[in-house]
């Protein structure tokens, strides 16, 4: 069975229902194929400031696409209270001001549906830096933003949004033994080489950061 990656793993035992709708905001790097292949019959709608590393298959498996600005324009055409599941997945961190957004996209969400954002975790301040992905905050030039826990929380409760996980992003056991195998084989070949590589080590080493809520049903 394939792996899952984290965006769905904390929301997909909650997310139950045969055709969600799902809004993916940054949905570049495959993202459209990837969220196809587990949940096959969704309603995907992708929104991005471009079409970012999508081949024809990501364009086929899209179902709308909406245009955002750098600016954070674009957010009104998108309909209220219309998705199951909103996706946010390491896009705040790239944004100057993303306060305001994530209180838009609070209103996308249908009553009872699920918000996940994750993005770089003040930890990742101090992690090596990597030669061939982010693995320290300061790996990726377009980052701006170093978001908070509680500061993220509190603009989901503040507008509807009740939190029901939030924190450090954890691998299954497993997987997390797997990874600390890796890691001790990474840590030999910086010392014999000077070298790093952070391909895999995100959650071993606690790179991410996430928030889940849910929209509070209607009564």
């Amino acid at each position: 069975m394939p792996h899952c990656p984290m965006k769905f793993r904390y929301v997909r035992g909650r997310l139950t229902l045969a055709a969600p709708r799902i809004l993916d905001i940054g949905c570049g790097n495959g993202s459209p194929t990837l969220t196809k292949r587990w949940f096959p019959k969704c309603h995907y709608a992708g929104a991005d400031i471009q079409r970012y590393r999508l081949s024809d298959a990501d364009l086929a498996a899209m179902d709308e696409f909406y245009q955002l600005g750098a600016n954070g324009s674009g957010y009104d055409v998108i309909p209220e209270a219309s998705y199951d599941l909103v996706i946010l997945n390491h896009v705040v961190e790239h944004m100057l001001e993303p306060v305001a957004v994530v209180a838009k996209l609070c209103g996308k969400l249908k009553p009872g549906g699920y918000f996940w954002i994750a993005f770089p975790s003040e930890r990742s301040l101090h992690l090596p830096h990597a030669e061939d992905e982010t693995l320290n905050f300061y790996d990726d030039p377009t980052h701006v933003y170093l978001p908070k826990v509680d500061e993220i929380a509190g603009v989901l409760l503040a507008n509807g949004v009740n939190v029901l996980h939030a924190g450090r992003s954890r691998e299954g056991f497993w997987t997390s033994i797997a990874d600390v195998v890796k890691l001790g084989k990474r840590v030999v070949r910086k010392l014999l080489t000077g070298k790093f590589s952070g391909r895999g080590m995100w959650y071993v080493l606690g790179f991410e950061d996430h928030v889940l809520g849910q929209r509070s049903p209607e009564r």
